[in-house]
């Protein structure tokens, strides 16, 4: 009987951050490759769950042009008809308008109904657990980032096939 067996983990040291999820032999060696790269196990933090790392700028990520546009205040606008979104998608272009800040609910549901359609907390809420379980989205002390996952998701699928409608 064979059972795929999958491991994840992150790394950080100071403002760098890793992270990798796949096949266990793989990812084993690849996580042994950084290790000895870079320093004694003393200077990692290792954990269990991935998280996107961090990009510290201002400037608007690339691909959301023309989709999402940002207010005076730095709240994102989605631009796109709002039949060609579902809540999940809605909810992740919001965050990933926003990466890397945490969102909580009542922040989703704000942004979502000034610039998408009124949605209230518990859909959010519900439509955050959704993206959680498919690894789209990371819950940490409440707020809600995207993961690697989720990023990619934004970037391969929901992105380009919104820039064809637009």
């Amino acid at each position: 009987m064979s059972s795929e067996r999958k491991l994840r983990f992150r790394i950080r040291k100071g403002d760098f951050e890793v992270e990798l999820e796949g096949d266990h032999d793989y990812v084993k060696e690849r996580f042994e490759d950084l290790e000895k790269t870079l320093g004694p196990a003393g200077a990692l933090v290792v954990a269990p769950q991935a998280v996107p790392s961090p990009s510290p700028t201002n400037e608007q990520p690339i691909g959301i042009t023309g989709i999402v546009e940002f207010t005076a205040e730095g709240k994102p606008h989605l631009t796109v008809p709002v039949d060609t979104l579902s809540a999940k998608e809605a909810i992740s272009l919001v965050m990933f308008s926003m990466h890397p800040k945490p969102l909580g609910d009542d922040d989703l549901s704000s942004l979502l109904s000034s610039s998408w359609k009124t949605t209230g907390e518990s859909i959010v809420r519900a439509r955050i657990s959704e993206l959680r379980r498919e690894g789209k989205v990371i819950t940490e002390r409440g707020n809600y980032v995207l993961s690697g996952a989720g990023v990619q998701w934004i970037q391969n699928d929901i992105l380009p096939r919104l820039q064809k409608i637009t």
